[in-house]
C-alpha cells in the first residue's frame, strides 16, 4: 500500500464494512478515524509499503506481493510491456484533474487554445487509448471499443462501489491524519 494516511484510511474503512458512499461521513468523525486505524492496525503485519508509483507494478511482476494498491495508469504501461497483472475495481477511489491558468498569465489566450484542443473529444479518445485513465470528455467514449473503454476506471461496471477521493476532506484534516498515520506506522 502507497505509504501514507491519504487513500489508506478510507480502504481501511471500506474493508471494515464501510459503504462507499458513506467513507468521508465516517471519516469525518472520531469513532471513524479510530476504525480505520484499528483496520489498518489488524492488516498491518502483511501489508509491505511502497513510495513510488511505479514500485507496486514492479513488486506484482517480481512476485514480492500478491496485491497492492496502484496508481492505474501504471499497471496498465506494465500490462503494455507484457506483464500480466489485472485490475480489480471494486473499492478503487479515484481523482479529479484540473486545467488552471495563473492570473495574469502572459499566454492566457494560448493556454486556453491548448486546454480547448486537450478537452476535446478527439484528443481524449487518443489519451485514453494509450493509457487507462478516463477521458474527461464523454463524448470521447463513444470513439472507444469495447475492449478499451473495459479498461476504464469511468466504465459503468468499473466504477459501481468507486471513492470519489475528496480534496476538501484532505484539506481540512489532511495534516492531522498524516501526522497520526506516520506516528501510527512506526508502533
Amino acid at each position: 500500500m502507497r505509504k501514507g494516511a491519504r487513500y489508506n484510511l478510507e480502504f481501511a474503512l471500506m474493508a471494515d464494512g464501510v459503504p462507499a458512499l458513506a467513507v468521508y461521513d465516517v471519516l469525518a468523525t472520531p469513532e471513524g478515524v479510530e476504525r480505520a486505524f484499528r483496520k489498518l492496525s489488524q492488516l498491518k503485519r502483511y501489508i509491505k509499503w511502497w513510495e513510488a508509483g511505479a514500485q507496486p507494478p514492479k513488486m506484482l511482476a517480481n512476485g514480492d506481493v500478491v496485491m497492492s494498491t496502484a496508481y492505474s495508469g501504471r499497471i496498465d504501461a506494465a500490462r503494455r510491456e507484457g506483464k500480466k497483472l489485472s485490475i480489480t475495481w471494486s473499492g478503487s477511489i479515484y481523482d479529479l484533474d484540473y486545467w488552471a491558468i495563473p492570473r495574469g498569465a502572459p499566454n492566457r489566450a494560448l493556454a486556453e487554445q491548448f486546454i480547448a484542443y486537450a478537452s476535446s473529444a478527439t484528443a481524449q479518445t487518443a489519451f485514453a487509448k494509450n493509457i487507462a485513465y478516463g477521458p474527461i470528455n464523454i463524448r470521447a467514449l463513444e470513439n472507444l471499443d469495447a475492449k478499451t473503454l473495459a479498461e476504464l476506471p469511468i466504465a459503468p461496471y468499473n466504477a459501481k462501489n468507486a471513492v470519489q477521493h475528496s480534496p476538501q476532506f484532505w484539506a481540512k484534516h489532511g495534516e492531522v491524519l498524516e501526522s497520526r498515520f506516520k506516528e501510527w506506522l512506526v508502533r
